[in-house]
């Protein structure tokens, strides 16, 4: 059952200060220049569920011929709008890699539930693979990837992409996303003991709203990747996974790291001990090292 409108409003409440954050951050003026590295052209892309949204192509200034192509999606408990800061990441992104960054702007939760979002980006997954070549991309060197809400899309659009062969993945990165929407925060493996980066009773709101209230939807494995089967899991691409220390995300996106390698996937995890849930493209202290390693990664998928 679909959620009412006053138990819309009260979720929209309880989720003040987050919901419709247009970006009151300060960021480093040095990351102000990245929109410099690469020139930025806007599609507006064919609705999806009748829902418009559009994407941001970054092509670096340096880019070379066959480089990678990588999708980017942003976070923000699926109701933040895509932000400036998601736009200088991609474009420094972009020519850290030499290449070409699609960031996606979905449509956000309280105006198109699940899966809205997700929809939209298999589209631009599809979509990518069907320009790649015409941009001066390797089809062989797409890859996706994504932070907080954008990393379960990331990984939600990659499973999809291996169950339908729609587009071929060669890397997957998962920047400290939510795995597991259906255990109860407290319920999870090591609550106990655990710091929350924010009350679990607000942590479940944005899950509420995002499947419109229906948390049957949760075992979904393209709502919650942990509920993936081990056969469809096996078959996922090499696969970043970015953790930080104080975030409680942590160990369900480890658990899962650690199932997909024992299956055989090339998985790469790493925890930053003292790094806050969204200190990658929000250049928050250790963000360097954390978008190093990315664009490492990127730079070697698909080359082998």
């Amino acid at each position: 059952m679909a959620l009412t409108a006053a138990r819309r409003e009260e979720i929209l409440r309880g989720l003040k200060g987050t919901a419709r954050f247009h970006g009151a951050y300060q960021y480093p003026k040095q990351c102000y220049s990245f929109a410099d590295l690469a020139e930025k052209q806007v599609v507006e892309m064919p609705p999806v569920n009748n829902h418009p949204y559009r994407i941001y192509i970054f092509t670096a200034k340096n880019q070379q011929q066959g480089c990678p192509v990588h999708i980017n999606i942003h976070g923000g408990g699926w109701i933040n709008p895509h932000q400036i800061n998601d736009e200088l990441f991609s474009a420094w992104l972009a020519d850290a890699v030499k290449g070409i960054v699609v960031d996606v702007d979905y449509t956000l939760s309280d105006e198109g539930p699940w899966p809205a979002a997700f929809e939209q980006c298999c589209a631009v997954g599809r979509y990518v693979y069907e320009q790649c070549s015409s941009w001066g991309g390797d089809p062989n060197r797409i890859s996706i990837g994504g932070y907080s809400a954008g990393g379960n899309l990331a990984m939600c659009v990659a499973l999809k992409a291996v169950q339908t062969g729609d587009f071929p993945l060669c890397l997957v990165v998962n920047g400290y996303g939510p795995v597991d929407l259906a255990t109860t925060p407290q319920e999870k493996a090591q609550a106990a003991g655990v710091e929350w980066m924010m009350p679990p009773e607000r942590d479940r709101l944005f899950t509420e709203l995002y499947l419109d209230g229906d948390f049957s939807l949760a075992v979904n494995p393209y709502v919650s990747p942990a509920f993936a089967s081990d056969g469809l899991l096996a078959r996922m691409p090499r696969t970043l996974i970015c953790t930080a220390g104080n975030c409680s995300f942590r160990f369900e996106d480890e658990a899962l790291g650690a199932r997909m390698a024992a299956l055989g996937v090339e998985v790469t995890m790493r925890r930053f001990p003292g790094a806050e849930h969204g200190f990658i493209p929000h250049f928050m202290e250790g963000w360097e090292d954390g978008a190093d390693l990315i664009a490492r990664r990127i730079r070697e998928a698909g080359l082998s």
